[in-house]
């Protein structure tokens, strides 16, 4: 194919020597005289060596690019003019490369995207990049590097494919992956996002592809633009099908897109409006117009000065005559509705601006502080919701920094009022969720707005108790302004670093509600232990340091310290917020990564699951005696069994790959000295063991949870719990925690009893057994009046235990299912349990009382608690999962089989995942085979209950 020589035609002579940009191998320079753009090889990267391999390159290149304009050129193809031939400097002098010559344009799509003018071409660039894109497939060309840098805009806002380098014919064959359609450039348009954006690694962006990850969720605003509405969001869904035939191509997008203009669906002027930070200087903003100034109806007030503080002074203003104390001294909630009309709650509060520095001496039109606090409070005028302070007006006497009129809350800031309140379970989770609740609302607004200064003291409290958020934060302005801003403070001296997060601390920050969710992690947890974030520092700098170092606000040290820190809150392994989950969500609240933290939304889900309840103190039921001293264990301990779970104290990101909390338990044969005129009873005696001291705490919780369980159970199928021991001989290590007495079933686990009497057990005995087990899930599932408990572990798992010195070497198992001397089947080993709220619909109940452990993955386990991979946290079991896992000790009943019997543990899990079930056809007579496959159903809630089982099984 022949090309155009066109050097002298383009002055190419007076070409400069200055790069506009570079890719991977070249350089793209401008000519001198013609606005064109010539693109050459770099030497210092292909060398001489490879000069005919590179030759070729090129080549390839230009007769692509040549064909894709052979009939005529394409307005969203760049256009080749022509090629000159160039010697690089440095090289050989018979090293000479074509170079090709274009049309040159204002900047690729990244670059154009941080233009004001693009925001409302978006999805014009949009249909500007299929166009092309359909033209090169139209010619059976696929472009195979098609991504932001690559699609050039010129000067009139019209994008054109570039950089054919890996483009090739269709009907040739690669020698590297087959390039298909992808929507990295809706990913650039719909929003200023990279694809994989969240992922910092770049070698984790390959892994990321091969797992099948998207490159994206969903944009939400700041990044999102005004056109991405659901409509758009599904055809750039649509480009990111892990199967590849399903993936949309850009002739159907391009129609789909211009079908969506056609029906109103999707606008193309859409454009998403500016933050505050990025448009300051585009126009003035002035004061809102229904903000009303209150200066002249404040003068029959009077006033006084409650608080000076770094950004701001605080005046309350009261009627004549009026009084009383500033703030209420006294839980005075139940009467409020009563007194609520006396002078002293007509009242309002003036927050003025205080700059430390002094005010600016630049014109209010310049004064970047002014135009940001106008537009604070332009967006925050209108908002309304019980859980915000509302902003009233504007109180215009101040002089140059206006006051802002606030509602008066008679309880003050969260510190003032939390110290007038006895402080209850229930309370705690009220502040909680009306924090949240707030916060929820700011972030779910059609722009988000964040608070961006969550402490206790912008925590105010009405009449009613209710808590609200101070939603105008001077020093959250402060700390958006310039560096070269008049004012003498300097913007990272406006909020204590304190209760910041680590992305605020860098250059050119800005809050997010990711943000404020790591403040509010901080203010929870000083809810629960009056402990603010690094309490053991003082200094600004050190607070900073700890931060940046990836130190926790605050940890479960923090909590055995409480006092040596300065608390007067007791709170410990009989606090409920330690293993119901809410310590957990506020552990997660300082995930390093930002998107890793839970939502305002995340937070109010997980309080709705919990009870309401005002228990502060655990106590043993009453029902549960104190066996100390009754217990013997003759001939020593003999271990028969043991389990192990995570604790579920910490489930961040953060912490994985490190050593977790491994809780264990054992339990031995012990006998229960009942006086001289009762006959010794043989017992079993479950203890915890662990080396280290800080185990304690949730070791209690272990214990404490079982025996809560045990207690509420009395049934022919389920173990019976006799009483507890504190005796020291009877204790794990040196920990402090009673171990449970239980009885004792001498036939021992399912797992042995079944194979050890295989060839001598009828029929009939195996579906006594399977009966009594359904028996014991359908009293536990339905006839506890307490609450519907799920077993949560029924299993039958070996561990080959080398850890244990009593017991180096030896093969124990942790069963849920143990046969006594009559040959009927028992429940044990509930420290896995899980109890729910009774509900017409179990799917969604309450939890009562959540397991402190979580088990370890097992061939038994249901396919759903392996689908949450994309957090660390063990899902909670249910009684779904407990009904799978009976199914399979019905075939291990009747085959003596274990379910996937032929692979390993993580062969087995892998085969489960991917929808195997548990056992063959032929392991097993069909009638017991297809029980157990109504209790295999993929979908949860079409399992059979244990009750349809007992119905099946005297039917047939």
């Amino acid at each position: 194919m022949q090309y155009t020589g066109i050097a002298q035609s383009l002055g190419l002579s007076d070409l400069t020597t200055y790069v506009s940009s570079s890719g991977s191998g070249v350089d793209v320079a401008r000519g001198g005289v013609a606005d064109v753009a010539i693109k050459s090889v770099r030497l210092e990267v292909h060398g001489a060596a490879s000069s005919l391999l590179v030759a070729k390159k090129i080549y390839r290149e230009l007769d692509i690019w040549k064909t894709l304009q052979a009939q005529q050129r394409h307005p969203n193809i760049l256009e080749l003019l022509g090629i000159v031939e160039t010697s690089l400097e440095g090289a050989p002098r018979n090293l000479i490369f074509p170079s090709s010559v274009s049309e040159l344009c204002k900047g690729n799509l990244s670059e154009y995207m941080t233009l004001p003018e693009a925001r409302s071409r978006r999805i014009q660039l949009l249909i500007d990049t299929l166009e092309g894109l359909s033209h090169m497939h139209k010619l059976g060309v696929v472009h195979g590097d098609l991504k932001a840098p690559n699609v050039l805009v010129t000067e009139e806002g019209i994008a054109k494919l570039c950089d054919f380098g890996h483009s090739r014919f269709v009907d040739t064959v690669p020698s590297y992956t087959e390039p298909t359609d992808s929507s990295s450039t809706f990913q650039a348009t719909t929003s200023k996002l990279r694809p994989y954006h969240v992922i910092a690694s770049e070698h984790r962006v390959s892994v990321a592809i091969i797992q099948g990850r998207t490159p994206s969720t969903r944009p939400e605003p700041p990044y999102a633009a005004g056109c991405l509405n659901d409509s758009l969001w599904a055809v750039v869904k649509a480009c990111w099908s892990i199967d590849y035939r399903n993936r949309p191509t850009a002739a159907l997008l391009l129609e789909r897109i211009k079908g969506m203009i056609r029906q109103g669906l999707i606008s193309t002027n859409a454009a998403t409006p500016l933050r505050p930070t990025t448009d300051i200087a585009s126009a003035n903003v002035e004061w809102p117009e229904s903000l009303e100034d209150y200066s002249g109806s404040l003068t029959n007030y009077s006033k006084e000065l409650i608080s000076s503080k770094n950004m701001a002074d605080i005046w309350i203003y009261r009627i004549q005559g009026d009084s009383a104390p500033t703030f209420l001294q006294t839980d005075e909630r139940g009467r409020f509705d009563m007194v609520k009309t006396d002078d002293r709650l007509k009242r309002f509060v003036v927050k003025v601006p205080r700059l430390p520095g002094g005010l600016s001496t630049t014109s209010p039109e310049d004064d970047q502080f002014q135009q940001f606090l106008r537009i604070a409070a332009k967006e925050r005028f209108e908002l309304d919701h019980e859980n915000l302070v509302d902003l009233i007006g504007l109180d215009k006497s101040y002089g140059r920094y206006p006051g802002i009129v606030l509602e008066y809350c008679p309880y003050g800031d969260l510190t003032h009022y939390k110290g007038l309140i006895v402080p209850y379970e229930q309370d705690h989770q009220r502040y909680l969720r009306e924090i949240s609740q707030g916060l929820q609302y700011l972030h779910n607004l059609s722009s988000a707005l964040v608070h961006g200064d969550l402490t206790p003291d912008n925590i105010l409290v009405d009449g009613q108790g209710t808590l609200k958020l101070s939603i105008i934060s001077f020093a959250r302005v402060a700390a958006s302004l310039p560096v070269n801003t008049q004012v003498a403070a300097r913007p990272e001296s406006a909020i204590s670093a304190r209760y910041t997060s680590p992305e605020l601390l860098v250059d050119n920050p800005e809050a997010s509600p990711e943000s404020d969710m790591w403040s509010f992690g901080c203010v929870a947890f000083w809810i629960y232990t009056d402990l603010h974030p690094y309490p053991n520092l003082k200094k600004e700098y050190d607070i900073v340091r700890a931060i940046e170092s990836g130190t926790l606000p605050n940890d479960m040290d923090s909590i055995r310290n409480i006092e040596a820190l300065g608390s007067h809150l007791k709170t410990g392994a009989d606090s409920p917020w330690i293993t119901n989950g809410t310590l957990s969500h506020i552990l997660r609240c300082w995930d390093s990564q930002a998107k890793a933290r839970p939502s305002a939304k995340d937070i109010i889900k997980h309080l709705d699951l919990l009870p309401n309840t005002g228990v502060v103190r655990w106590r043993p039921p009453s029902s549960v005696p104190d066996l100390t001293g009754a217990v013997q264990t003759p001939g020593g301990r003999s271990i028969i069994g043991w389990s192990a779970g995570t604790w579920r104290r910490i489930y961040t990101r953060r912490a994985q790959g490190k050593t977790p909390d491994i809780i264990k338990l054992w339990w031995w044969k012990g006998v229960h000295s009942r006086g001289f005129f009762r006959k010794n009873l043989d017992v079993t005696v479950k203890s915890a063991k662990s080396d280290k001291g800080e185990f304690e705490d949730p070791v209690q919780q272990v214990y404490r949870h079982e025996i809560t369980l045990l207690s509420q159970m009395k049934h022919t199928n389920v173990i019976s719990i006799l009483g507890f021991t504190t005796d020291p001989t009877h204790l794990g290590s040196h920990l402090k925690v009673p171990a449970l007495i239980t009885e004792y079933c001498a036939n021992g686990r399912l797992r042995e009893y079944c194979p050890a009497n295989n060839e001598t057990m009828t029929g009939i005995e195996r579906i006594a057994l399977i009966r009594g087990i359904a028996q014991a899930l359908k009293y536990i599932h339905d006839d506890i009046p307490e609450g519907s408990i799920v077993h949560g572990n029924l299993s039958m798992v070996s561990y080959l235990t080398l850890s244990f010195k009593l017991i180096a070497h030896s093969l124990r198992t942790q069963d849920s299912v143990v046969v006594d001397t009559t040959g009927t089947p028992k429940l044990t080993n509930f420290e896995f349990g899980c109890q729910y709220q009774h509900t017409d619909n179990p799917v969604k109940a309450q939890v009562l009382n959540a397991p402190p452990l979580a088990s370890h993955p097992t061939r038994w386990d249901a396919p759903e608690l392996f689908q949450d991979v994309s957090d660390s946290r063990a899902p909670f079991p249910t009684r779904y999962t407990d009904l799978w896992s009976f199914g399979s000790l019905m075939m291990f009943i009747y085959s003596c089989k274990l379910p996937y019997a032929q692979s390993e543990l993580p062969g087995a899990i892998a085969r489960l995942i991917n929808g195997e079930k548990p056992y063959a056809e032929d392991d097993c007579a069909y009638e017991i085979r297809s029980l157990a496959s109504s209790l295999w159903e993929d979908i949860p809630y079409q399992r059979s209950s244990a009750s349809k089982v007992l119905e099946m099984i005297e039917v047939s």
